[in-house]
């Protein structure tokens, strides 16, 4: 789960271990185990009888990206990405500068370009992209971030156009900050 220890991401890794009993969590973020709430994240999913392995993997950084999915060890193969991650500069178009779209296009789309094309040969059961209303609707101040959803919900019908595991979820808003 990229974005793993974010607000989303450990909500999706509690629902995996309680719901659906999953056993072997990687979750990444750019912080890792430095994130605030990651170690009492691991805590409670470990007590829910879950092995977890929080990484500091900036999944916008592809070489880094590779390294990481190198490493899985071949006794717990990937077998699900989910891609939870992202970032908001919020602001009226004529303000974004190129700093500002990079800042909220790298965590989401970059990301999910490097997931898909460094996954694309694994046999995956699921390719999750965490994608948002906003990619359909637009919002006001959030072209950068409404672009960047379009792309996942694009690169899900590019997936699955070729045979491979795609979802994108378009969230709406949700009750936690």
């Amino acid at each position: 789960i990229t974005g793993g220890t974010g607000t989303l991401g450990g909500l999706v890794a509690r629902h995996l271990v309680s719901a659906h009993g999953v056993k072997h969590l990687l979750l990444t973020s750019r912080q890792g185990p430095a994130a605030a709430g990651a170690e009492a994240l691991r805590h409670e999913l470990e007590a829910a009888g879950a092995e977890v392995t929080i990484v500091a993997c900036d999944a916008a950084d592809r070489e880094a990206l590779r390294l990481l999915l190198e490493a899985i060890p071949a006794a717990q193969p990937l077998t699900a990405v989910l891609h939870a991650a992202g970032a908001l500069d919020d602001g009226v178009l004529p303000a974004l500068t190129p700093e500002r779209l990079d800042k909220v296009l790298a965590p989401k789309l970059d990301a999910a370009w490097h997931l898909h094309e460094l996954t694309r040969e694994r046999e995956l059961a699921a390719f999750v992209l965490f994608s948002s209303i906003s990619g359909l609707f637009g919002a006001p101040g959030q072209a950068n971030y409404a672009a960047a959803n379009a792309f996942l919900d694009a690169l899900a019908h590019h997936r699955q156009a070729r045979g491979l595991a795609a979802s994108s979820l378009a969230w709406g808003y949700w009750s936690q900050a």
